[in-house]
């Protein structure tokens, strides 16, 4: 269990946390996750009302695999829903990979695919950027690397969480090329918040290419887990074969099609982020910190001991992500809010700097 000071592995606020600090939920502006802004898909939470929760979802999703088909450009046969990115990443993991191996993951990122590695018996092979080059790895000699060690599975997230950056299009199509033994896992959960998208369909399309989206990040649908998986039918039908049945409830599944039936919700948060992000990266550096560039909707700042900056912080109802849990424990992310919330996070921030410097 978590406690209050402790790093967590993941954004979100938690209740056992806000109670050791007296806090409710609603008393905390939460910059520790990642989504839309603008919160939930109108559509979405409107479509919850048609809901019969006297009856079972579909397990097949069909509506909803229908929707994400149209949506994306892919066949039926190549979508796979599931109960959230974080599900779809474990099942994946188990699809592809044994005791013992050795997969490969692009690092710091998100800490789910190697609790999902450790699960199975297996211990990832981390290759981490570089601060100094603005956590931007080096993919000039990891195409002859990977022809060699053929490992069973490969993880980039793209934009990376928590740096964001967004790996090129030539980069990933390198990467993928060289791929001889198990895939590429392609994290895209942040990427309806990119201002300038490259199209990893045709990846997908190749066979090395798996392609993993977050309805939770880009329609603010949090609270119900929702994401889906883009691959060649085989592999769709081999993982699938790995989920419970019911994994996407009724609601999810309903919201799901609803929100992809309304993409101006998400244009709009997009739109949303990069007003804040104008006042919020200039707002930062002026409190002298280290901000690093990002592409998603959020940004890794340099604060120094980010454990005790973000208690400080929640004392101060801001809630962030320490990124200790990374292996970045001088680094917090910030989502990135309303301006609104953005213009109360930054003098909040400097405050909890000051305070830091005269105990």
């Amino acid at each position: 269990m978590a406690v209050a000071g402790e790093p967590q592995a993941h954004g979100g606020l938690r209740e056992e946390e806000l109670r050791a600090y007296g806090l409710r939920p609603a008393d905390v502006l939460d910059f520790s996750a990642s989504i839309n802004p603008l919160g939930a898909s109108p559509a979405a939470v409107a479509a919850l009302a048609g809901i019969d929760y006297s009856r079972y979802p579909d397990p097949d999703s069909v509506a909803l695999r229908e929707a994400i088909a149209a949506a994306t450009g892919v066949t039926i046969d190549e979508v796979l829903p599931g109960n959230g990115a974080t599900e779809l990443i474990h099942l994946v993991v188990r699809a592809f990979v044994r005791q013992g191996q050795r997969p490969v993951v692009f690092a710091p990122t998100f800490g789910e695919f190697e609790r999902a590695c450790r699960l199975v018996g297996a211990a990832v092979h981390p290759w981490k950027a570089n601060p100094q080059r603005g956590f931007r790895w080096n993919f000039d000699n990891k195409g002859g690397v990977l022809r060699r060690v053929t490992p069973p599975l490969v993880y980039l997230c793209a934009p990376n969480n928590p740096t964001g950056v967004y790996p090129t299009l030539l980069d990933v199509r390198s990467l993928a090329a060289s791929l001889i033994g198990g895939p590429l896992l392609l994290d895209e959960s942040y990427l309806g918040f990119v201002a300038q998208q490259w199209d990893s369909i045709p990846l997908m399309r190749t066979g090395r290419v798996l392609v993993l989206r977050s309805m939770t990040k880009d329609c603010g649908l949090a609270g119900l887990r929702l994401g889906y998986l883009l691959a060649d039918p085989d592999v769709v039908a081999a993982v699938r074969r790995l989920q419970p049945e019911w994994s996407v409830s009724a609601a999810a599944q309903a919201a799901g099609v609803a929100a992809l039936s309304h993409p101006e919700h998400v244009t709009r948060g997009r739109a949303a982020v990069e007003q804040s992000r104008r006042f919020l990266l200039p707002a930062l550096t002026e409190l002298g910190l280290m901000v690093n560039p990002s592409a998603a909707n959020f940004v890794l700042v340099e604060t120094g001991g980010a454990t005790d900056i973000r208690a400080r912080l929640l004392r101060r109802g801001m809630a962030v992500r320490d990124c200790t849990s990374f292996g970045l424990p001088e680094h917090i992310r910030i989502g990135i809010r309303r301006l609104e919330d953005c213009e109360r996070l930054v003098p909040a921030l400097r405050d909890a700097l000051r305070e830091r410097e005269h105990d």
